[in-house]
């Protein structure tokens, strides 16, 4: 009984553990630099807020931060963007439904598959 205690509780080979970071370092990458501007053109008004931030040469880096000058216009444009734009879809529509799938398997595959 205690050697199959013994077993669970052995950490993982250096290799395995390091060939997990390098690889989940490079999906964000990935994701960062090719998924995230391909889905841009299929989310809802991120083709606006981009057109915005470009035109007005907004930090977008510093987006977020109340206390940067250039936050309180980009807010101001991004608003109103979002504003005068009507949803071409809302609701429970295709895209939306798999979004949430997509999450789920990725929940699954991370809780099984990662080191504890």
């Amino acid at each position: 009984m205690e050697s199959t205690a013994a077993t669970e509780n052995r950490p993982m080979p250096r290799t395995k553990a390091w060939s997990i970071l390098g690889l989940t370092f490079v999906a964000l990458w990935i994701f960062g630099a090719m998924v995230g501007p391909w889905m841009q053109h299929y989310i809802y008004s991120m083709d606006d807020i981009v057109r915005v931030i470009e035109e007005n040469d907004i930090d977008s880096g510093a987006y977020f931060y109340t206390e940067i000058e250039g936050s309180y216009s980009g807010e101001k444009y991004l608003r109103q963007s979002l504003e005068m734009g009507d949803p071409d879809e809302f609701g429970l529509t295709w895209p939306f439904i798999s979004g949430i799938v997509t999450c789920l398997v990725m929940l699954c595959v991370g809780f099984r598959y990662l080191p504890e």
